[in-house]
């Protein structure tokens, strides 16, 4: 599942998402995000992967790099739903030895598994559709009235484009400590979880040297071209507004005002 992880990755494609400024798909993922914590019927999260879908079809990215993220995050489904479903209390179902699993349990667990694999299809998309660099520089024009009150908002979305940057380097680095493992005969496949997890640490320092060695390459190769951290630099490409993003946040507008109707005249909530 380490291989699947697919946060930081980007899929090139000339879609009308990858056209739009990063600070509209900030936007349109922050508004997605706060949407599912509203949701508590379970028949809306399938309105929610409608929406889904239909961003993952409009971006050009296959429905099968959808499934790849959320293969990276199983185990973690697999014990919230399971923990969620076996400590709410409720009407009870079934008894299994000292577990109860009730009505309410069984409708908690599945909004929150939902919530969580919908969160993690938002998060992958914007990935997909935005490099690194883009999402830092909109960030930090997103933010940037906060530079008044003393935030740093320049040195945060310059660590934030490093940490993208790095997910998917130190994931090759990993697969290939693991294959190189694995030739000299370690199993990371068999066994039980906690097999698993013994053979996943036996990579731990191997990679922490490895992560060491490619940060401190980073921070000299920015003192020999002159980085001081500064914000007062100019761009090569500015972030500029365009008709897509007039019309996503025509969309975002849209998907705002179904769920306020919604709230207001109680309907399915």
């Amino acid at each position: 599942m380490i291989r699947d992880i697919t946060i930081g990755r980007y899929y090139d494609s000339e879609s009308v998402i990858h056209r739009m400024d990063p600070r509209t798909k900030l936007m349109g993922v922050l508004v997605y995000i706060i949407s599912l914590f509203l949701v508590k019927n379970v028949c809306w999260y399938i309105g929610c992967l409608i929406v889904m879908l239909v961003l993952y079809k409009a971006a050009g990215v296959p429905f099968g790099y959808l499934l790849k993220g959320l293969r990276g995050i199983l185990l973690l489904l697999f014990f919230t739903f399971l923990f969620r479903m076996l400590y709410t209390p409720g009407n009870p179902v079934v008894q299994v030895w000292i577990f109860t699993i009730t009505k309410q349990g069984i409708l908690k667990a599945v909004q929150m598994t939902a919530r969580i694999a919908l969160m993690i299809s938002g998060a992958s998309l914007l990935s997909y559709t935005s490099t690194p660099k883009e999402l830092a520089d909109g960030l930090e024009k997103a933010f940037s009235g906060l530079e008044k009150t003393g935030i740093p908002v320049h040195e945060m979305a310059v660590i934030v484009m490093i940490a993208f940057r790095f997910i998917p380097i130190m994931l090759e680095e990993l697969n290939v400590l693991m294959d190189a493992q694995a030739a000299r005969g370690a199993k990371f496949e068999d066994g039980n979880i906690l097999e698993k997890c013994k053979g996943v640490m036996t990579l731990l320092l191997p990679l922490f040297l490895l992560t060491v060695r490619r940060s401190s390459d980073l921070a000299m190769a920015m003192e020999a071209r002159g980085y001081t951290g500064s914000g007062k630099t100019s761009r090569m490409y500015p972030l500029v507004y365009k008709k897509e993003d007039r019309a996503g946040y025509l969309a975002i507008l849209i998907y705002i005002s179904v769920f306020i109707i919604a709230r207001i005249s109680s309907l399915s909530f």
